[in-house]
C-alpha cells in the first residue's frame, strides 16, 4: 500500500486541484491494487510549493538559483531500495 503525506505550502494549487490530498491518493489507491504493494507500506511526502519556495531549495540543494518544476529527495538509492522491498514491510521513500 502507499500513503502519501501532502503538504501545501501555495494556496494557488487550489486552482489546478481542488483537493490536491484527495486526488493524490485516489491515484495511489489505484497502484495499490496491484499485487506487488499489496503486503507492503511505502511512505511518500509531497510538498506542493510556489515558484519562490522551491527557487530556495533548488539553490540550498541543487546550488541553482532557478524554480524548477520538480525537486526530488529519495531515502534510498537504486540498490538500498531493492533490498528493502525484500527486506522490510513499510518502507519511508522519500520526499
Amino acid at each position: 500500500m502507499i500513503k502519501i503525506d501532502v503538504l501545501i505550502k501555495d494556496k494557488n494549487w487550489k486552482k489546478y486541484l481542488s483537493d490536491p490530498t484527495r486526488y493524490l491518493n485516489k491515484q495511489a489507491k489505484k497502484i495499490n491494487l496491484k499485487e506487488h504493494f499489496k503486503y507492503r507500506l511505502l511512505n511518500i511526502s509531497i510538498m506542493l510549493t510556489g515558484n519562490n519556495d522551491i527557487r530556495t531549495l533548488n539553490k540550498k540543494f541543487r546550488k541553482k538559483n532557478k524554480s524548477t518544476d520538480i525537486l526530488s529527495f529519495p531515502n534510498y538509492d537504486s540498490k538500498e531500495i531493492k533490498k528493502k522491498l525484500r527486506l522490510k514491510k513499510n518502507i519511508y521513500l522519500g520526499d
